[in-house]
């Protein structure tokens, strides 16, 4: 009897493939251990990861790997959520947010391992949706709306594959010194607030070392949105050392930190929206959850 083939996703970009092109053979041999063969699905263009993740749901997989950031990761979901085909994630990419939620290990040893046990957990995602066109897109981490937008919408490219997070620390330094502040409304549980810059999460974490939302867990069916308002540098810079801080930011009266299962953002000019750290779009958006809408193996919480 022939192995079990799995379809391998992978982004021949993502910051460790790039770094370390023998990854995907040494993955390979360790799901090779345990009876596991894998057919190998590069990507080369955006939304390749979700045509090929569809196309293997249509070809029966029980499970899809997916080894990339998290922005690999959200488009193959696209095509994951709300079937009975599971997300299996190596993280390689520049921040590997999703991965930290989960508590996903890194090595390939512990990654075939996961796989081979089909241990999964059935998590919640977020949905952003324009009502005006009915464009929607699934988020598994968080929306940011503002001024995080507009900062990943300003990152050098060029300058992320050489020092990686670094490149999001440059361009966020740049937007903090010109403050080009774009005001927005959001509607939330019954009120109006104005904001120049909202994370509507699904998961505690959100970057590298920062939490704005502590009271997020990705199997729950509430959104949690943290709402700022600011239009000083130095008040911004205070939210980002307090947001390392376990979320201390929340406590702070004028910042507005509340769960919510929908929210409606609007704006009077071009407001970004980011999705899983890719700009997926402008104002006007809702933002609702999907319960329990995607099976991704992982450990037992």
């Amino acid at each position: 009897m022939g192995k079990k083939q799995l379809p391998l996703i992978y982004n021949p970009t993502a910051g460790a493939l790039r770094r370390d092109p023998g990854k995907i053979e040494r993955l390979t041999r360790a799901l090779a251990r345990h009876g596991i063969g894998v057919t190998l699905l590069p990507t080369a263009r955006g939304g390749d990861a979700t045509r090929l993740a569809a196309q293997s749901v249509n070809d029966g997989a029980e499970i899809v790997i997916v080894c990339g950031g998290d922005g690999t990761i959200n488009e193959a979901a696209q095509s994951l959520v709300g079937t009975e085909t599971a997300l299996a994630v190596w993280p390689s990419g520049t921040a590997n947010v999703l991965a930290r939620e989960l508590r996903l290990p890194g090595g390939e040893s512990p990654v075939s391992e996961l796989i081979a046990g089909r241990s999964a957990r059935t998590i919640s995602v977020g949905r952003a949706v324009k009502p005006e066109t009915g464009w929607e897109r699934y988020f598994l981490l968080m929306a940011g709306i503002g001024l995080d937008a507009t900062i990943v919408n300003g990152v050098d490219l060029g300058l992320k594959r050489w020092i990686g997070a670094g490149a999001y620390l440059a361009s966020g330094l740049d937007y903090l010194a010109r403050l080009p502040l774009t005001p927005f409304s959001i509607d939330l549980n019954g009120r109006r607030h104005e904001s120049t810059f909202t994370v509507i999460s699904n998961a505690a974490s959100y970057a590298v070392c920062f939490t704005l939302a502590p009271g997020a867990e990705v199997d729950d069916d509430e959104l949690d949105v943290c709402v700022f308002n600011s239009r000083s540098r130095l008040v911004y810079l205070t939210y980002a050392f307090l947001s390392m801080a376990k979320g201390l930011h929340t406590r702070i009266s004028n910042v507005v930190y509340q769960p919510a299962r929908e929210a409606h953002a609007n704006s009077n000019d071009k407001t970004l929206v980011q999705l899983d750290g890719d700009v997926m779009g402008t104002l006007p958006m809702r933002f609702e959850i999907a319960p329990q809408a995607l099976r991704i193996i992982a450990p037992a919480k």
